[in-house]
C-alpha cells in the first residue's frame, strides 16, 4: 500500500484551544479552527478540500447544532466526541464514522499531547482512507507532573504554582515560568505543578503541594464549575475546593484573563463579566487570595490563541 504524496487534510474543529495548538505542533496535516469563532460561511470554506473533520465540543449536540448537522450532511467522513474526558455517546452517535473509530478518537484527544495528535491523524487516515501510514495507540499521560526547568537555587519559602494539564502538554507554559521567575526574583523557590483534575487528586499530588509554604493558582474556582467552558483549560475536569483549602496554606489566585491585554485596558470595567465572576468573586468564595492580571489571551497567526504574560 502506498502513501499519498500528500498527506491527507483533517480539519479539526475543538472549542479547546489547546488542542489547535497542539495540532499545529504536531506537524501533521491539520487544518483547524474554534467552532466558537467562526463566522457565517467560514465551515463550507474549510470544508473544501478536507479528507476527514474532527469535532470535539463542550456542551453536546445542542452546543453547536447547525455546524453537526451541517458536517453531517458534507458527505466528509466525520468523527464527533465530547471535549470532557469522559466520552459522550449521544454526541458521538452524530459521527458519520464507525463508532470504534470515533471513541477511539476520543482518547487520543482526551490523553492529549503533540505524539497523540500526530497519531491521531495517522490512525484516521489509515482507518477511514487506508494510506497505510502506520500509528501507534494513544498513550496514556499524566494527570499531574512537576514542570521541568532551570531553577536557581533559591533558599526562600517554597510557593506552588497551579497550572492546567490541557495547558502543559500543548507546550504553552510561558506564562507559568514568567510567574516562576517573578518568585525567584522575591528569594522564594517555585515549585510549578500541572493538574488535569482536583476532583479525584492522587494522594501524592496533595502530598507534594501540602510540602509549599504558599499556592498561587492560574486554575478557575471550584463551585461545580467546568473551567473548560470558559478558559482555555480544555478537557480538564471539575475542580473540588475542599482538596486546596485542606493543605491549610495561603492561596492566592493568579489571574490569567480570557481578553486580550489591549481589551483588557481599554475596558472602563477592567476584566469582563466571566473573568470577575470566575476568576474574582467565586474564588474568594473558595477563599482564594485575589491578586491581579497577570497573563492574557492573545490571538495570532493562523487564529491561535496564546497565554501571554506582562512581567
Amino acid at each position: 500500500m502506498t502513501q499519498p504524496t500528500q498527506p491527507p487534510t483533517v480539519l479539526l474543529l475543538s472549542t479547546s484551544d489547546t488542542d489547535l495548538i497542539t495540532a499545529r505542533a504536531s506537524g501533521a496535516g491539520y487544518r483547524w479552527a474554534n467552532p466558537s469563532r467562526l463566522v457565517d460561511g467560514e465551515l463550507a470554506e474549510l470544508l473544501g478540500g478536507a479528507d476527514i473533520a474532527v469535532v470535539r465540543i463542550l456542551g453536546g449536540y445542542r452546543a453547536w447544532q447547525d455546524g453537526i448537522d451541517a458536517l453531517e450532511a458534507s458527505g466528509v467522513p466525520t468523527v464527533v466526541v465530547s471535549g470532557e474526558q469522559t466520552p459522550d455517546a449521544e454526541l458521538m452517535g452524530h459521527s458519520t464514522t464507525p463508532v470504534g473509530v470515533a471513541l477511539q478518537s476520543h482518547v487520543y484527544l482526551a490523553q492529549g499531547g503533540v505524539q497523540n495528535l500526530r497519531h491521531l491523524h495517522a490512525f484516521l487516515c489509515d482507518t477511514l482512507l487506508m494510506t497505510g501510514f502506520g500509528f501507534s495507540p494513544p498513550a496514556t499521560t499524566p494527570n499531574w507532573g512537576v514542570l521541568e526547568r532551570a531553577a536557581t537555587n533559591a533558599e526562600g519559602p517554597t510557593i506552588a504554582v497551579l497550572y492546567y494539564r490541557a495547558q502543559h502538554l500543548a507546550g504553552n507554559t510561558g506564562y507559568v515560568e514568567t510567574l516562576c521567575r517573578a518568585i525567584e526574583d522575591t528569594g522564594a523557590k517555585p515549585l510549578p505543578v500541572f493538574c488535569a483534575s482536583l476532583r479525584t487528586a492522587e494522594a501524592d499530588l496533595l502530598e507534594l503541594l501540602g510540602t509549599a509554604d504558599a499556592l498561587v493558582t492560574t486554575v478557575l474556582a471550584a463551585g461545580g464549575s467546568i473551567p473548560a467552558a470558559v478558559t482555555a483549560g480544555g478537557d480538564d475536569d471539575t475542580w473540588n475546593v475542599a482538596h486546596l483549602a485542606a493543605l491549610d496554606i495561603p492561596i492566592l489566585q493568579g489571574l490569567c484573563l480570557t481578553s486580550s491585554k489591549s481589551q483588557w485596558q481599554n475596558n472602563d470595567d477592567g476584566m469582563s463579566p466571566l473573568d470577575v465572576a470566575t476568576q474574582v468573586a467565586v474564588p474568594e468564595f473558595d477563599g482564594r487570595i485575589i491578586t491581579f492580571p497577570f497573563s492574557f489571551k492573545e490571538i495570532y497567526d493562523e487564529g491561535l490563541i496564546s497565554y501571554v504574560s506582562y512581567p
